[in-house]
């Protein structure tokens, strides 16, 4: 019997590389490591394999996380057998790991399940204002100092002073704005001052002198500076419960310098659209309006992330499209084809308007997971396609909001990017009163 040990096993193995190397059982391993799946929500994985080996494979539930949402031993998915493969429905919001095993012990496929739970919010399309105030003062540019020979200098360019730079502290003293950033300047009167500058990651302290203008008649550094923006945009959902906002669907940057700017502050106001410079291709469009300090949006921006900027309204929010709130769609759920987007062109009107999803990377985290297409004649006419400000106009498929207009194709401005739900979502997390109230309802 011993002798018979080495062959059996080699005669297993064989076996076992004989059933990998089987297209139906390559379909198996090419499945996906993850899987998302919305509560109430099914996914089934087929086999089509013999019977004889489809008998002998079996699907388990390896581990589950502890959650609010269940008891300790009830596992966020269940899995049955069907004609087909199997069935895992989703139960409770949670994650567990589910893996194939051949004969009930050889495991050749492990999938991490994700159920998540249905989330609804208000889908947003209103035209805002957004006015950001930036941490110390960003490196713009550089502007000579002519001293009184008429020499040309820029004491903070020759000490090492780049555009894009971040002035956050003179002397220690942590700067607000660059109104004192010239007040502290000035008042030097020509000795030497310490910068604090963050470049990058890095934080540097840079020694500069600043030398005196005749013409303006006080002491400068040769810099043009810039504390923050202000501009239009489209916001993309107010969650009811909470008050908080999520718009744009990207992060904001400077113009010049193409840096992200790094939030000390900023609010967020209602805007009203007088008009729409169209684009064209390799020319970009641009929405232009005014901001409306007493309209029925207000709100605080807490932060200018990859994904948007987010914060909290004072006041509650509608869509006057909808009375209701809409369900939130995750990546795996969008396919290609018609949808609608929701966004101002005229005034505070918010309208719908149809575009197509023409492809979708369900694994894409970059902001870019699907390609859109304007397509409604109407706003073709009035816009050209996309157009700066229509960044955070909601995508609607299928009654879900499932993402955001973020990016225009320059060459094609009736083409651009949309940033899923799931990516933007990411930057709002559940808190613990709102993860009590889905644990009720389930």
């Amino acid at each position: 019997m011993g002798k018979m040990r080495p062959v059996l096993g080699i005669i297993l193995s064989v076996l076992f590389l004989a059933i990998c190397f089987l297209p139906q059982t390559q379909a198996i391993l090419s499945l996906p490591c993850h899987q998302k799946i919305v509560v109430g929500e099914s996914k089934e994985i087929s086999f089509n394999l013999p019977d004889k080996i489809a008998d002998n494979i079996e699907m388990q539930i390896m581990s589950h996380s502890e959650s609010v949402f269940a008891a300790p031993q009830d596992p966020p998915v269940v899995v049955h057998r069907n004609a087909s493969g199997y069935e895992i429905t989703a139960l409770k919001p949670g994650e567990v790991d589910i893996e194939l095993k051949i004969l009930g012990c050889i495991p050749i496929k492990s999938i991490a399940v994700q159920s998540m739970p249905t989330r609804r919010v208000v889908a947003g399309g209103h035209s805002i204002g957004v006015l950001l105030q930036s941490r110390g003062v960003m490196v713009v540019g550089f502007a000579p100092v002519t001293v009184e020979n008429g020499e040309k200098k820029y004491p903070a360019r020759d000490q090492g002073i780049r555009i894009g730079d971040l002035i956050t502290e003179v002397n220690g003293n942590v700067l607000t704005g660059e109104d004192e950033l010239a007040k502290l300047v000035d008042g030097s009167k020509g000795k030497e001052i310490i910068l604090t500058v963050k470049r990058q990651e890095k934080e540097l302290t840079i020694p500069v002198q600043a030398a005196y203008c005749p013409e303006t008649q006080r002491y400068r550094i040769g810099l043009y500076v810039r504390d923050g923006i202000v501009g239009v945009g489209t916001l993309t959902f107010w969650e009811p419960e909470t008050k908080r906002f999520a718009a744009l669907g990207h992060l904001i940057i400077d113009a010049d310098t193409k840096q992200g700017i790094e939030l000390l502050k900023g609010k967020i106001v209602s805007a009203s659209i007088h008009t729409v410079k169209p684009a064209k291709p390799g020319k970009p469009g641009e929405k232009i309006g005014v901001l409306d300090y007493d309209g029925q949006i207000k709100g605080e921006i807490t932060k200018n992330t990859y994904y948007g900027i987010y914060g909290k309204t004072y006041a509650d929010i509608k869509n006057p499209d909808s009375d209701y709130t809409v369900e939130v769609g995750y990546s795996h759920q969008v396919k290609e084809g018609k949808a609608q987007i929701y966004t101002v062109v005229n005034g505070n009107d918010i309208e719908k308007f149809d575009i197509i999803i023409e492809k979708v990377y369900p694994e894409r985290k970059n902001g870019k997971g699907m390609v859109i297409r304007i397509n409604d004649p109407r706003l073709l006419n009035l816009t050209g396609g996309i157009v700066q400000g229509m960044s955070g106009s909601p995508i609607i498929q299928d009654a879900k909001i499932v993402g955001a207009v973020t990016h225009v194709f320059l060459n094609d401005p009736t083409r651009g990017y949309g940033i899923f739900m799931d990516n933007m979502l990411a930057e709002m997390p559940l808190v613990e009163n709102e993860l009590k109230k889905i644990s009720t309802n389930y």
